[in-house]
């Protein structure tokens, strides 16, 4: 199995319970929404929509448009909230079943650190018309931070996503032909009662897959023990802390850029 695929897997197992989970992911999306340019559009993208969170406000902010929900999920997709006039498709963010040019809005909210980003955003900018707009969320450098260190020198493999840096961000987005009309960033930061809990919160999202020199087999138990000391190591007075860095951005595809 590729890693693509392993990372689709464990999305579509984590399915039926993502919703209930997700509690920070809506309030990301939420956040998104209304960042959305005031402008007409013909066609709307959203890109890894999950469940389906941004449906009902992208229906509200572009009531005449053509909506088509993408995820490369089955799980997911199969979940998803649909309401009238969305079209769901089953994709890969690296390769659109979109003509070039066709799309007025890409939305997508806390996918695209799953993608190649350079690979990603240049298949966006492909299918997003000159003047068309890339609305995302996305986690940076520093999030999960928690659990690296908590995994540091137990073994030689990765246990989180390796996150971009604000620079490597900006420098991709320009890279692919946008236009950075807007960029905000913030912390924040989740409280679990317990290691496993706090485990457990990336596994009941899909997000437990780590691509390119992930672990293959569990952890021993006498390993899983000082990952869970370590974390306890860290508790305040709301719990066991674990950080994410968020950031928003909306941006333009530059006329003429399209790869």
């Amino acid at each position: 199995m590729t890693e693509r695929a392993a990372i689709r897997s464990s999305f579509s197992r984590a399915a039926t319970r993502y919703a209930a989970a997700a509690g920070l992911q809506r309030v990301v999306c939420d956040r998104l929404l209304e960042l959305l340019p005031d402008r007409s559009a013909g066609l709307v993208l959203d890109l890894g929509c999950g469940t389906g969170f941004a449906s009902t406000g992208l229906h509200a902010r572009f009531p005449q448009a053509t909506h088509c929900a993408v995820d490369f999920s089955l799980g997911m997709l199969r979940a998803h909230e649909r309401g009238s006039g969305v079209t769901r498709v089953c994709a890969d963010a690296h390769r659109l079943p979109l003509a070039s040019a066709s799309a007025d809005i890409v939305f997508s909210s806390l996918m695209l650190q799953w993608c190649d980003l350079p690979v990603a955003l240049a298949e966006c900018r492909r299918v997003l018309r000159d003047g068309g707009h890339m609305c995302f969320s996305t986690v940076l450098l520093g999030t999960l931070a928690e659990i690296d260190d908590a995994f540091a020198g137990l073994d030689a493999h990765r246990h989180t996503v390796s996150f971009p840096a604000p620079g490597a961000l900006a420098a991709a987005l320009a890279g692919s032909g946008f236009t950075a009309d807007l960029m905000r960033s913030e912390m924040h930061v989740e409280y679990f009662a317990d290691a496993r809990a706090l485990l457990q919160s990336n596994r009941d999202i899909g997000a437990s897959r780590v691509p390119d020199g992930a672990r293959r087999a569990l952890l021993g138990r006498a390993a899983l023990r000082q990952v869970c000391d370590r974390l306890e190591a860290r508790r305040e007075a709301l719990g066991l802390p674990l950080t994410y860095q968020l950031a928003w951005v909306v941006a333009r595809a530059s006329s003429g850029d399209r790869s």
